[in-house]
Order: structure tokens, then C-alpha cells, then sequence
């Protein structure tokens, strides 16, 4: 005996609205990879977009995260970064509303570039400095 189950065919989702939810726009179901960034851009996290709006997106993330108020969202495969504020959390679920406008083909800079600037920087004024202690003793 087949089950009633079995022979159901599966259907697309529609996009989720209730009357009771305080959404201004209506959620599309997404599975779309998306890379958290925070910590004055030194850190980052991939997550999961599981839908998406034009207010905001609920993130899923592999397991339970720690993430400030306000954070950079950036969406690979649009090459669009937002800038959006939690809203709810749970262990490994965050809701989130777009703070601002989307920056389009603005690429957040790779962290190992970012690194590397900021030794450069390092480097750079040290070497200033030893100039002026060799100019000085001259």
C-alpha cells in the first residue's frame, strides 16, 4: 500500500504573509549564500539568506554566533553589500531589517588585503620615524 505521502507532489512555497506579521513587504523564500562582516571589517562569517524582502532577510548560520547590533551583510552573487540591524536572534537564526540603501559592485576588500594594508601602514611609519631619528642626528 502506497502511502497518501508518497504520492503527494511537492509544491513551490509561496512567499510567507500573514495578517498578524509586521512586515511592510511581502518574504520570498531564498537559499542564497551570504557573508556576514563585522569588527571594523577584520571579521567575517558565512551564512545562509533563507528569505529576503526589500525591508530585511532572515540569516541562518551553521551554528550559534555572537554578532554585533549593526553589521554588514554582502551577497556574493549580486556583488551587493547592505548594511542591516538585528532584530531577533535565536541560537541559529537572526532577523535582520537593511539600514541603508544597497551599494552596488562595491566588494567588501578581502581581509588578507585589509591585514596587509594595515602592516604596510605599520611598516611605513616606522621607516618615517628612523628618517627622522637619522636626520636629527646628522
Amino acid at each position: 500500500m502506497v502511502s497518501t505521502c508518497a504520492r503527494t507532489r511537492a509544491r513551490p512555497m509561496p512567499a510567507v504573509t500573514t495578517s498578524s506579521e509586521r512586515r511592510r513587504s511581502v518574504r520570498n523564500r531564498t537559499l542564497i549564500g551570504g557573508k556576514v562582516i563585522f569588527n571594523q571589517r577584520q571579521s567575517t562569517l558565512d551564512c545562509t539568506v533563507r528569505n529576503l524582502s526589500e525591508d530585511g532577510a532572515l540569516l541562518v548560520f551553521p551554528d550559534s554566533v555572537a554578532l554585533p547590533e549593526l553589521f554588514e551583510l554582502y551577497f556574493p552573487l549580486k556583488r551587493e553589500s547592505r548594511m542591516v540591524r538585528s532584530r531577533w536572534r535565536d541560537a541559529e537564526r537572526i532577523g535582520v531589517s537593511f539600514a541603508a540603501a544597497a551599494k552596488q559592485d562595491d566588494a567588501p576588500v578581502p581581509l588578507d588585503l585589509m591585514r596587509r594594508l594595515r602592516q604596510l601602514e605599520r611598516e611605513n611609519a616606522a621607516l618615517k620615524a628612523r628618517i627622522v631619528e637619522l636626520t636629527e642626528g646628522a
